[in-house]
């Protein structure tokens, strides 16, 4: 019980900072190019070090916007949102008390340690995934508040019936139901999922300082989530070696990305990618509800 109390409190305050930092869009930092000119103003060092340094510390931006958002929307929407949504379709489902499911838990019982194993190797790494890629296509997201539930629904349409959590082969919705309980809160925690992800990025974008000399305590202090999960933290030192060695290389392609013909790319990509996936969700939906 003191478990799910935990839970339902941390989606609630899920919920309270998507509705309250809705506006909130996101506010990438200067180019390496403006930020080794600033250093050169302030310094007799020039050359292609304050470059290369530059871009790493914009590097280091990113992924601590990365980490800090993935660690968060872990911990409050997919960790504990989605572990309200197991113990709900358990309590509509008495008949499975006992059982097993597809993840080797047993229907009814609730755990730390089951908790536990849920959130390490089933809400952070969808976190995280989802976290990359709202930094990826958030441009071509609409303005405003919609962003993040469009985005939401988004990962809703385009990823659910494949990976999880609407894959209809999945045998746990031949145990606990109904089905059109379990589609609408997993619709629900994905459009949560969104809107969280775009209020937190936003919010950290605006607060959120180039590491520095004088300034490296707090923003480094998120990429202490990517040393504990080891496949992060790899992923984000490839990411800084490469970052350091070719330091236009990042900037070019999120200026890319957010140009005017990007966004007109990026847009039709996002939009052929749901007409491919809409049959499989389709598909997937009548699939779960009527089990």
């Amino acid at each position: 019980m003191l478990l799910m109390i935990v839970c339902g409190v941390l989606v609630a305050a899920g919920i309270a900072i998507a509705v309250r930092w809705s506006r909130e869009r996101l506010i990438p930092p200067l180019r390496p190019a403006a930020i080794a000119r600033a250093s050169d103003a302030t310094s007799d060092r020039a050359g292609w070090m304050p470059r290369h340094a530059a871009g790493l510390r914009v590097y280091v931006w990113w992924a601590t916007v990365f980490t800090a958002v993935g660690t968060l929307s872990g911990l409050v929407v997919t960790g504990a949102g989605g572990r309200l949504v197991m113990r709900l379709l358990a309590a509509t489902s008495p008949d499975a008390k006992g059982r097993i499911t597809e993840a080797q838990a047993i229907v009814g019982e609730i755990s730390p340690q089951g908790t536990l194993a849920y959130l390490v190797f089933g809400a952070l790494p969808f976190a995280f995934a989802s976290a990359a890629l709202y930094l990826l296509v958030e441009p071509w997201l609409p303005r405003g508040r919609l962003g993040g539930p469009v985005f939401g629904l988004l990962l809703l349409v385009g990823v659910s019936p494949f990976v999880d959590p609407l894959r209809p082969e999945n045998v746990d919705f031949d145990v606990v139901g109904p089905g059109w309980l379990s589609v609408a809160a997993f619709a629900a925690l994905a459009v949560l999922q969104g809107a969280f992800l775009a209020a937190v990025a936003g919010r950290l974008s605006r607060s959120l300082p180039l590491v520095s000399r004088e300034r490296w305590a707090g923003p480094l202090a998120p990429l202490i989530a990517a040393v504990v999960l080891f496949p992060v933290g790899v992923v984000l030192a490839v990411g800084a070696l490469i970052a350091f060695a070719l330091p236009r290389l990042l900037p070019w392609f999120l200026e890319l990305r957010a140009s005017r013909r990007g966004v007109l790319v990026g847009r039709v990509l996002l939009g052929l990618a749901v007409l491919a996936a809409l049959p499989a969700f389709v598909s997937a939906v009548f699939s779960i509800v009527q089990r």
